[in-house]
């Protein structure tokens, strides 16, 4: 049985995670020699569609789990055979949450190469090199992540990334303006110091780079008669063409792809975008996501009536360009789209975290439902 304090270090390493808006929506049980990693419903967005955002969070917490797990000299095995039979039925997402993905120990770890790396991951939005990745670099990126269950598609060169820039742009426009989306994001900002540390998950603008004085405009931003307003001026355009300039300033661009739509699949997706961000801090780089337009385009399959009329129409637009950047094989899923290359600067600020005995909340029910 792995001790508390091997379990709070593995627990300390796995929150760091990256995860949609950092809504951190993972808990973690000890169960003997093993960890259980929960999805935590409360921290899944409303409008992530088949909780695909939710599931490549809770698969990055569980790659740094396992690569922690290398440094306290254990081996890992990732077992997600239970949630793959659960996600074959219509279930809630409340159900899917009571089955983990279970990480089980053993002695004989192989030192965690890349758990030093994973305190210093960082999501930089800040301006990157122009110049190139070179091949060498990502194969061996690529190369990394050839065990795990989910693929690697590559882009660079002006001509790409000023039609990524120009998708994106359009993408982020629709998170500010379609209401659902607009509320939602509003919902989960957090304006000062006071409501970061109230909650400790959600985006705050410090740790998104935005200047003191747009933090004001944007308070007013909430009110749907005011954004109604800043519409017709076609101010929420420019700060979407502004917050999606940085895509055409970078090494590379990379899409992680699912292997399918299920929970398990998106895991998968997460470890690989996770141990592929580990390689490349290891190497110097930086690493922003961009979420929005893998979504987006999901959400067009999924829940086409999500999106007005208008709003579907600009996402239809976007496929055939999309795949023509990034040509996935069929079954394959876009999970998420990151941005690549040489920083020029590093954040002043990262994103807070959940503390862990909040995270462990989860193993009190865990353990009181099922004997040991």
């Amino acid at each position: 049985m792995i001790s508390p304090e091997v379990f709070d270090r593995l627990v300390v390493a796995a929150s760091r995670a990256p995860s949609a808006d950092n809504m951190q929506a993972w808990a973690f049980a000890r169960r003997g020699d093993a960890v259980e990693v929960h999805l935590e419903p409360a921290r899944v967005l409303p409008t992530d569609v088949n909780q695909m955002f939710a599931w490549v969070g809770l698969g990055a917490a569980v790659e740094n789990l396992v690569v922690a797990a290398g440094r306290e000299g254990l081996s890992a095995l990732v077992e997600d055979d239970a949630l793959r039979t659960a996600q074959g039925s219509e279930v809630e997402v409340a159900s899917l949450a009571a089955t983990p993905v279970t990480v089980r120990l053993a002695p004989g770890g192989a030192g965690g190469r890349l758990a030093e790396w994973v305190e210093r991951r960082e999501t930089n939005r800040g301006p990157y090199e122009t110049t190139p990745l070179d091949g060498t670099t990502i194969d061996e990126l690529t190369r990394a992540i050839a065990d795990l269950e989910a693929g690697l598609h590559w882009a660079g060169g002006a001509a790409a990334l000023e039609v990524m820039a120009s998708m994106d742009a359009r993408s982020t426009y629709i998170r500010l303006e379609h209401r659902p989306l607009h509320d939602e994001l509003f919902d989960i900002l957090r304006f000062d110091r006071r409501e970061l540390e109230e909650t400790r998950f959600g985006l705050d603008f410090a740790s998104l780079g935005i200047p003191v004085s747009l933090v004001r405009v944007a308070r007013l931003l909430r009110h749907a008669r005011v954004m109604k307003v800043v519409s017709r001026l076609g101010i929420g355009r420019l700060v979407a063409r502004q917050l999606a300039a940085k895509l055409r300033a970078a090494g590379a661009v990379c899409l992680v792809t699912a292997c399918g739509s299920g929970a398990a699949d998106y895991v998968q997706a997460g470890r690989a975008m996770e141990r592929l961000w580990l390689e490349a801090t290891a190497r110097g780089l930086a690493v922003q996501p961009h979420g929005v337009l893998p979504q987006y385009l999901t959400k067009l399959d999924v829940e086409p009536d999500g999106f007005t009329a208008h709003f579907a129409e600009t996402m239809a637009r976007h496929r055939e360009p999309f795949h023509a950047i990034f040509p996935v094989h069929p079954g394959e899923r876009p999970a998420i789209v990151l941005r690549i290359g040489r920083p020029l600067e590093h954040p002043a600020r990262r994103s807070l975290r959940l503390p862990i005995d909040q995270l462990k909340k989860m193993s009190q029910v865990v353990d009181n439902a099922r004997p040991a």
